[in-house]
């Protein structure tokens, strides 16, 4: 079967149709059903020969324009007729689209599209001939797919994918008759080339619906799709673009993956493997490619070039012969390399002439012989040589030698040698000394640049070499043609309101063009967006998926296989708009009111108004009962009691549009009905997910009484009608709410008077609840340099003709004085003149000649007063200040005036008020004024402020338009503190002129609670004065130190003075020393610690200053302690205590002090509560007394749980175990301390620290070591062990320890 291949103006008008026509289903009356499922009976008729009743009549036809041809013919049974064409019958099958055949209501045609020459003959050459004549409805035993009638329904439209994705084209259609075992048979196109099912395009046809699925999408997939299904009138096809856009890089920046990889030349180890460039649009240009392979059934790719090439083609030599190998490509540029293009189709090393070798040899004319052309040789074993060597290809990176194989070729198998010599010189070198060359093809790589070459090739086999081939001319490598010249001029033309056609002129310079790669960018942008990804072959394009309403430009580059050209030229800038069309039919035809002689009707504007503004309709009527059409100018002199049809025409610059179909028949009879008539006009606005607004226009047919109100109803699509208001509306719109997203919904209106409720109006149209893409609101706000109050609407989409119609309530607003509208471009802008209460309501707009953009905005009273009161502020600035005037004693007793902005620019002007009476910086010696614009700072300094200064200050300040004021009032005591002030340090200015304190007498506590009188001079020369009164101090740096006690307590005074000046610092020293005393005791206090003694326990609480002063409170279980015989509370110089003597049982619990200080209390806590805390239970006494040179061991036993850490000390500082005085723990409960060969440096106050984490428990022993010759103290508690040499301590009494029972 063969088919008929587009040409390329057949392309580009299929991209021309919208990528979405709607077709309505067939409609079979009930009737012809019922005639098409009668059972065949048979005739009553008399039979009747086939005959013409209407004869073929000649034609005259221009080339390339389509031709029909009519005949009737009459007969029973009902002829068949079949056509012929010079005695042969026409099969519309054999050319797909060239012949149609139809029969329909006894009229029998043939339809012959694209006329040309070879199609003209005459009228006699096609006779209609009747070759069969049926005694009855012959039985159809096999249906075949040209039988079946399809309609198209739901078309798949342009499509766009990305690499790496999948997409699928769906078409749906009726199918009659509907037969599951002969599905209809759908065949795809891609730029005409039929599309086979496999890994990489999967078909499915049945269902209702014809299916192509794309899995792996690449750029190769980019083109024109067409689907062609065959029936019973030849073929019926759908077509549209899929583009298909590259995957995100691997590297940003690198280029797009090669296109479209094929292996041409395919030899016994050698292919040529070419492909097409990436379109560039923003990556850097490409500097070379890469060629992979790999082995069919292998998933393992080889890089088959180790540099780069620039051209397009590479030779891929070294192949196996018979293997099948699959290549792609990939492209290199600065910033990285592409992704791999799609793998070529497999290709298998085989010798191309291996065929051509072979022939057959015929037999007694039955039986063939195939022999090869070598058996024919007779016995030849040395080859011939090659002929025809030349250069295939020639490119600066490599030239391809090419030749015809010997003959003969000897009687065993073939290679080949080659040799190259450069131009002139007669010297030959052999090129392939490690390659056996089987193919009889060679890429040479390594020639140089400038130097010509001669080739010749010899054969060779088993039995020896032949003589060389005849020399080649002299070759040269270099790439003739290179990259072809920027194409002409670009002119883009409306087409789609999302696509504009874009044509230009070819390049002066194709060489050898392969395509062109179009460009957009929105105008006023540097960005630049590739419009395709394949390169397209023509010089027409259609560009698909641009925004509505927005301006472009294009530009064009030529492809060939060495790159891409210059850009283009940019076209003009174009707004994609829809092309300029003749109006779509008005719908809707309604009459709205009659009296018996004349009607008033009423229709509904066309959906589309064809891009131009329409300007007329043309109305035409006619009688029912006849088929002639007049046109009229009104809608009078009728006959009463007579049907009449309408239909009606609208026209704009394009022309007429086509025809409303037909009203129903509307009969001329006076309305005398006492309810209204139907309202008209009802139109759909705002229509959002669960919102819309319905609006209608009243009734011309008001009925016996004034139209009171309106009644709407709603219905869902497959619901009955409901009203949606109780009760009537006077207005005529209404707000719908609580719809369902995407559900469809129609309305009715009923107009209501004093009667009753009148006729329902003509139904709306139906509307799917959901947004327009890209749908806005309405903004309102207030014009920040103006202060304009406004209303702002940006439209989604927008054409040429279309208007923004502002509402206010719903009612048109027209030469309004009290707005003003501003349109540009897709925005509008209602701005209110003098707005006040009576500009509250809902205000709405609608943007004409779309698919119904529309918004509404309802301002309420106190949005009104919010925008009203911002406004003012606008029109009548202030200049904001960051603070208000203020003032500053300087160190002269000058006085500084200032204020701080937010804002102030270079322009700024302003004046001080002084008690109503300006001042200047020309008063010389009072008043200086200036201001700084970094900081934003305006200052005005009075040098000398005395008594006269009392005023009120007042500053101005003018900024452009804004202008803002500040004043201080300096009056009564508030002049008073300032005078003060001001007098103070100018007092002080003089002071310092001379020796003065830095810093006045002052005491100092240290951390030894010491208290020092300090002072500090400045200015002082050696002649300065220094006298004190009561004390010397001692002078450091110019600052004096005095040591001070409590008994030193009193009035001091210093004094400095020379020839410049005096000065005295005074101080009264009493009882206020001893507060820092008390701070610095309260801050110092130590945690609490326990200290066993021979009487019981003592709580002990150290701190660097204590004394009786300090206020000291003890509490057991949160109540007070008094001292007495049990808890005696006492203290030292360094610290407090609380004695509890013999505790027992009642005396556990949690203790605590409190020492106040004037402003504070500090609290340290002691727990009592028994836990196993670390304690020691026994072993130590208090008092030691050891001769030098003895041993002294101090062992205790201790106790806890968890087991305690066991410090010594002596005097504070802990012992480290040395030779000399050893600390061991045994069993982590005897604790001991040995000394040896004790000196009286031993001497001293030592303490056992035992504590865990419940607490512990520290034991002190005064240690005493006497010489010899000395007596010992009269009490001595130490028992000398004479054998060891060592005095072992015991306690004199059991000790008294915490927690648990004491013991």
């Amino acid at each position: 079967m063969e088919y008929v291949c587009r040409s390329t103006d057949e392309i580009e008008e299929y991209q021309r149709v919208a990528p979405h026509l709607l077709m309505q289903p067939l409609l079979v009356s009930p009737q012809v059903q019922e005639m098409m499922h009668k059972k065949g009976t048979s005739s009553t008729e008399t039979d009747k020969a086939p005959d013409f009743l209407v004869a073929l009549r000649p034609h005259a036809a221009w080339e390339k324009t389509p031709v029909k041809l009519f005949c009737t013919v009459d007969g029973h049974p009902r002829p068949i007729v079949k056509w012929y064409k010079g005695g042969k019958p026409v099969d519309p099958l054999s050319a797909p689209g060239k012949y149609k055949i139809e029969s329909k209501y006894g009229v029998h045609s043939l339809i012959i599209s694209r006329y040309c020459i070879c199609c003209f003959i005459c009228c006699t050459n096609i006779l209609a001939c009747v070759v069969l004549v049926f005694s009855s409805v012959p039985h159809m035993t096999v249906i075949h797919h040209s039988k079946l009638e399809i309609t198209m329904l739901d078309r798949f439209g342009v499509s766009f994918g990305t690499e790496g994705g999948s997409i699928s084209l769906v078409c749906t259609m009726v199918v009659v008759p509907d037969l599951p075992n002969v599905p209809p048979l759908a065949q795809w196109y891609r730029d005409d080339k039929l599309l086979k099912a496999g890994k990489l395009a999967e078909i499915k046809v049945g269902g209702g619906a014809a299916t192509l699925t794309l899995p792996h999408l690449a750029k190769d997939d980019e083109g024109l799709y067409t689907l062609r299904m065959w029936t019973k009138d030849g073929t019926t096809e759908h077509s549209a673009y899929l583009f298909v856009k590259d995957a995100a890089p691997s590297v940003a920046g690198a280029p797009g993956a090669p296109i479209s990889v094929k292996a041409f030349d395919i030899n016994s180890d050698y292919v040529l493997v070419a492909w097409k460039p990436p379109n560039t649009t923003n990556e850097a240009a490409i500097t070379g490619y890469f060629v992979d392979k790999r082995e069919s059934g292998s998933a393992t790719w080889s890089q088959c070039n180790d540099a780069s090439v620039r051209i397009c083609k590479y030779p891929v030599h070294g192949l196996s012969v018979g293997h099948a190998y699959h290549f792609r490509v990939r492209a290199v540029n600065s910033a990285g390399i592409s992704r791999p293009s799609r793998e070529s189709d497999k290709v298998t090393a085989l010798d191309p002439a291996e065929r051509e070798r072979l022939q057959g040899i015929k037999l007694d004319g039955k039986h063939e012989v195939v022999i090869k052309e070598d058996d024919l040789e007779g016995y030849v074993t040395l080859p011939g040589e090659p002929t025809d060597v030349h250069a295939s290809e020639i490119f600066k990176s490599y030239i391809v030698l090419s030749w015809k194989p010997p003959s003969p070729r000897g009687r065993a198998p073939l290679w080949y040698i080659i040799e190259k010599s450069v131009s002139g010189t007669g010297a030959w070198q052999r090129i392939n000394t490690a390659v056996k060359l089987q193919s009889a093809r060679y890429p040479v790589f390594d020639l140089e640049a400038g130097k010509k070459y001669q080739f010749r090739v010899h054969s060779e086999n088993l039995y020896g070499a032949s003589e060389a081939s005849k020399p080649t001319d002299p070759i040269e490598k270099v790439d003739e043609h290179g990259v072809p010249s920027a194409p002409g001029q670009v002119v883009a033309t409306r087409n789609t309101k999302s696509s504009v056609f874009v044509q230009w002129d070819p390049p002066k310079h194709p060489n050898h063009l392969i395509g062109y790669y179009i460009d957009a960018s929105l105008v006023g942008s540097k960005a630049w967006a590739p419009c395709n990804h394949k390169p397209y072959k023509h010089t027409r394009f259609v560009v698909h998926g641009l925004t509505p309403g927005e301006t472009y430009v294009f530009r064009v580059q030529a492809v060939n296989i060495y790159g891409l050209s210059d850009e283009s030229q940019e076209s003009t800038p174009i707004a994609v708009e829809s092309a300029l069309t003749t109006p779509s039919a008005p719908h809707g035809i309604t009459m709205l009111s009659c009296d018996g002689v004349s009607m008033i009707i009423a229709w509904k504007s066309p959906k589309h108004c064809g891009g131009s503004k329409i300007n007329a309709y043309y109305v035409d009527k006619r009688d029912a009962d006849t088929l002639a059409w007049k046109e009229v100018n009104s809608v009078d002199g009728l006959t009463e009691g007579t049907f009449y049809e309408f239909k009606v025409q609208a026209g704009n610059l394009a022309g007429v549009g086509v025809p409303s179909a037909p009203s129903t028949p509307l009969k001329c009879e006076a309305w005398t009905s006492a309810v209204p008539g139907p309202a008209y006009d009802l139109a759909l606005r705002e229509v959002r997910g669960d919102s819309l607004v319905i609006l209608w226009k009243a009734p011309v047919y008001t009925g016996a009484s004034a139209v009171t109100g309106y009644i709407v109803e709603m219905a869902k699509k497959g619901h009955h009608y409901h009203p949606l208001n109780e009760e009537a509306i006077g207005h005529c719109y209404l707000q719908v709410t609580g719809l369902e997203a995407g559900a469809e919904y129609t309305f009715k209106v009923k107009a209501v008077n004093a009667e009753g409720v009148g006729k329902a109006s003509q139904a709306s149209e139906p509307v799917v609840a959901k947004a327009l893409p890209g749908t806005q609101e309405i903004q309102c706000g207030v014009d920040e340099d103006t202060g304009d109050i406004f209303l702002s609407f940006e439209a989604c989409e927008i054409s040429e003709t279309s208007n923004f119609a502002w509402s206010k309530n719903y009612k048109e607003i027209r030469d309004c004085p009290r707005v003003a509208i501003e349109t540009k471009g897709k925005r509008s802008k209602l701005t209110f003149v003098n707005p006040d209460v009576s500009d509250l309501g809902a205000f709405s707009v609608v943007v004409t000649d779309t698919d119904g953009v529309s918004a509404s905005h309802t301002v309420t009273e106190d949005a009104l007063n919010t925008m009203l009161e911002l406004s003012y502020n606008i029109r009548h600035p202030i200049v904001p200040l960051k603070h208000q005037l203020n003032y500053e004693v300087l160190e002269k007793g000058h006085v500084r005036f200032w204020l701080q902005c937010l804002k102030m620019s270079p322009a700024v002007t302003y004046r001080f008020i002084v008690n109503d009476k300006e001042v200047t910086s020309s008063d010389v010696g009072s008043h200086k004024i200036s201001h700084d614009v970094n900081t934003r700072v305006i200052q005005m300094t009075v040098d000398h402020f005395s008594k006269a200064s009392e005023a009120t200050y007042t500053v101005q300040i003018h900024d452009g338009r804004a202008k803002n004021q500040s004043s201080l009032v300096l009056l009564r005591d508030v002049f008073k503190a300032v005078l003060k002030e001001a007098e103070f340090q100018r007092s002080e200015h003089i002071r310092k002129q001379g020796p003065h304190f830095a810093e006045y007498l002052s005491y100092h506590v240290d951390d030894d609670c010491t208290v020092l009188l300090v002072c500090k001079v400045t200015n002082t020369f050696s002649r300065t004065c220094y006298c004190g009164y009561r004390y010397q101090f001692t002078s450091v740096n110019s600052t004096f130190f005095l040591q001070f006690s409590r008994k030193d307590q009193g009035h001091y005074e210093a004094k400095l003075s020379d020839d410049r000046g005096k000065d005295t610092s005074v101080l009264s020293v009493g009882v206020v020393v001893s507060l820092p005393l008390l701070f610095l005791s309260g801050s110092s206090a130590s945690e609490l610690v326990l200290q066993c003694t021979p009487e019981g326990i003592r709580l002990q609480c150290y701190m660097k200053y204590y004394t009786e002063e300090i206020r000291t409170a003890w509490l057991h279980k949160d109540s007070k302690i008094s001292s007495s015989e049990k808890m005696r509370i006492a203290g030292t110089a360094e610290m407090a205590w609380m004695q509890i003597r013999e505790p027992s049982e009642k005396e556990k619990g949690h203790y605590s002090i409190q020492i106040m200080d004037a402003t504070k209390s500090h609290t340290r806590t002691f727990d009592l509560s028994g836990q196993d805390r670390g304690r020691v239970v026994g072993g130590l006494p208090d008092v030691v007394t050891i001769m030098e040179q003895k041993t002294l061991s101090l062992t205790c036993t201790v106790w806890g749980d968890p087991s305690p850490e066991v410090t010594w000390f002596k005097n504070e500082n802990e012992v480290v175990s040395t030779e000399h005085a050893k600390i061991t723990l045994e069993a982590n409960k005897f604790a001991s301390l040995t000394i040896t060969a004790v000196t009286p440096e031993d001497s001293g106050k030592y303490s056992i620290n035992v504590r865990n984490k419940y607490g512990g428990e520290f034991v002190e022993i005064t240690v005493s070591v006497y010489k010899h010759g000395e007596s010992p103290p009269e009490k001595l508690l130490c028992f000398l062990s004479p054998k060891q040499d060592t005095t072992s301590l015991t306690s004199s009494k059991p000790l008294k320890g915490e927690g648990g029972t004491l013991k």
